[in-house]
């Protein structure tokens, strides 16, 4: 029977069915983003940053907003909460001049007061990285629209330092929450589908035929049946 079946048999796909689970992540102010109370580090470069993770029966990945993959981790085993998986290249190096690179292409996102604001506080603070940093983990709490016009307005009053810029945003905006995040992520991806060369209506006729072979599939189930509704016995 399968020598006489085998010639009509269609090919296995080219690539497995992928059953991961796909979902989105804020990287958190120590470098990490959760998945079943349990936490992994990615790159301390992407702290405020939403990422695409995908998670199998055995790993967690994650990737960047170009959707290469930054890190990936072993699961915790079922029932484990409250543990992290840091890997040493996640964390600042000791290369200062690499950290300041680093930085300021962060910084460089909220355009021209971004790269102005990181190069004065440099200058004018003994722990200007470090100050950058926790300015880069206000991501977490606030929008980016809203952290780029509080660097704009700390920029205008000459004020450089990472708790005046806390004080600035915090009197102009309000605090976004993780179901905002992702409201905001779906929404970008919805734009992105609808600017798309939309789908041509298929005309009705196409459909004609589901129609005829399911009347004839009824035809023949009521030829199959006795005068009083039951089915002939089958011999």
């Amino acid at each position: 029977m399968y020598e006489e079946e085998k010639p009509h048999l269609l090919a296995l796909p080219a690539q497995p069915y992928d059953t991961a689970r796909v979902l989105y992540r804020t990287v958190d102010p120590e470098g990490h983003l959760a998945w079943l109370q349990n936490f992994y580090s990615v790159p301390w470069q992407r702290i405020g940053e939403l990422l695409p993770v995908r998670v199998t029966e055995n790993e967690l990945i994650v990737y960047g907003p170009d959707v290469k993959e930054i890190a990936r981790h072993e699961l915790f085993p079922s029932g484990t909460t409250g543990q992290k998986r840091s890997l040493p290249e996640h964390a600042p190096g000791r290369d200062q001049q690499q950290k300041r690179e680093l930085l300021k292409q962060r910084f460089a996102e909220f355009g021209p007061d971004g790269i102005l604001f990181f190069d004065e506080l440099l200058r004018a603070r003994h722990h200007g990285k470090d100050e950058a940093l926790r300015v880069l983990r206000l991501l977490t709490v606030y929008r980016k629209e809203d952290l780029a016009s509080a660097l704009e307005r700390a920029v205008r009053y000459r004020a450089f330092s990472w708790s005046a810029v806390e004080r600035i945003v915090a009197a102009q905006a309000r605090p976004r929450s993780a179901m905002e995040s992702l409201a905001i992520e779906a929404q970008e991806h919805l734009d992105e589908i609808l600017q798309q060369t939309s789908l041509a209506a298929r005309s009705t006729a196409e459909y004609q035929p589901l129609l005829e072979e399911t009347t004839h599939h009824d035809e023949n189930e009521k030829d199959d049946r006795t005068d009083d509704g039951s089915h002939e016995p089958v011999a």
